[in-house]
């Protein structure tokens, strides 16, 4: 056998068993991708301004690192914390109002004075009491179970996205020339850097749909939180905000917003919330966040669309964020791969 040819038969085995040592690296991986991807999409785009801290301050690259991960879980995680804190107070009210036996749900006076419908109010949700809401608990106890092992998982990947960050934040420049290096031997140097360039550009524009879809959940649920009189609703309005890129979050607090209000008497505003949030949820995230997503690669509206409902389906729900990085990556490499055949014509 000649030479060359068994170098290329030695090349191609080694290849492969390249391939497989990756595909089994990345399916141990595959548990933990959604922080891990969310947390090298937050290191990518908070980069620069650990980079402007350190220089300000003059600070190691370990602490800018710790920095700029507690920087993202404070932004996830006080505004939460804050809400469950005062409310605490009023929860025990409720719990001495369901040891009674009273009805939960208070309907207000103004609301008994109706004709019919008042009474007829009082009398149905004069059930909703304590023992109704335990056998209800009782009942439900699975479906309860397992959106507190979510909340315990969101937690849990939240702390690791953290981590993620820390660890991608301290080696940057490492991490940065590793990639470059890689692209190079695949696809030469420039054709290399555009790649990565795409991939910046992808996660930039995710993140951008993402905070505005944020900033217009929470300042137009925000004014139903107001008019409402939602005790301390600049906070409902900050957590709806911040919580609102996370798959179902706003929908989430608004939910608690609904209940809070319901149980403190203020049912009809609760109702009025929950009807307006989910009409803001739904335009936001089927009109403003492609629009938004799209707008930094001039990405057609419905390529975004598609692919966040089409990385929902694929991936679960990390594929609103896995979707459209990974569509929009694919038409940047394309267009600098088109453009790059034009300038040869």
């Amino acid at each position: 056998m000649p030479k060359e040819q068994e170098n290329s038969r030695y090349a191609l085995w080694g290849l492969g068993l390249l391939l497989l040592i990756y595909a089994g690296a990345a399916y141990t991986l595959s548990p933990f991708a959604g922080p891990l991807l969310m947390g090298a999409v937050l290191t990518t785009v908070g980069w620069p301004w650990q980079l402007r801290l350190e220089r300000a301050f003059h600070l190691p690259r370990w602490l800018g690192s710790l920095v700029h991960a507690i920087a993202w879980v404070a932004i996830i995680i006080i505004p939460s914390v804050i809400i469950v804190d005062t409310i605490l107070p009023k929860v025990a009210l409720l719990i001495a109002r369901w040891q009674s036996g009273d009805s939960l749900v208070m309907v207000p006076p103004e609301v008994m004075q109706i004709p019919y419908i008042g009474h007829w109010l009082r009398y149905h949700l004069s059930t909703l009491n304590g023992a109704y809401l335990s056998s209800f608990i009782s009942a439900h106890a699975s479906i309860i179970t397992d959106s507190l092992s979510q909340l315990w998982i969101f937690t849990l990947h939240t702390f690791f996205a953290a981590l993620t960050v820390f660890a991608l934040a301290l080696h940057g420049e490492r991490i940065t020339e590793a990639l470059r290096l890689g692209t190079t031997q695949l696809w030469g140097r420039d054709r290399g850097d555009r790649f990565l360039a795409a991939c910046r550009d992808a996660a930039r524009s995710v993140l951008i749909g993402l905070i505005g879809v944020g900033v217009i959940e929470g300042m137009f649920i925000g004014i139903a939180y107001a008019l409402a009189g939602l005790a301390l609703w600049p906070l409902w309005l900050v957590a709806t905000a911040l919580i609102s890129p996370l798959p179902f979050g706003a929908t989430a607090v608004v939910g608690a917003a609904t209940i809070w209000l319901a149980f403190t008497g203020h049912w009809i505003a609760g109702l009025a919330v929950l009807g307006w949030g989910f009409f803001v949820i739904t335009v936001a995230d089927l009109v403003v966040r492609p629009l938004l997503t799209g707008s930094q690669t001039q990405a057609p509206f419905f390529l975004v669309f598609f692919s966040i409902l089409g990385g929902a389906e694929a991936f679960g729900l990390i594929g609103l964020i896995i979707g459209p990085i990974l569509v929009l990556l694919a038409r940047g490499v394309w267009r600098a791969w088109e453009r790059r055949i034009r300038l040869q014509e």
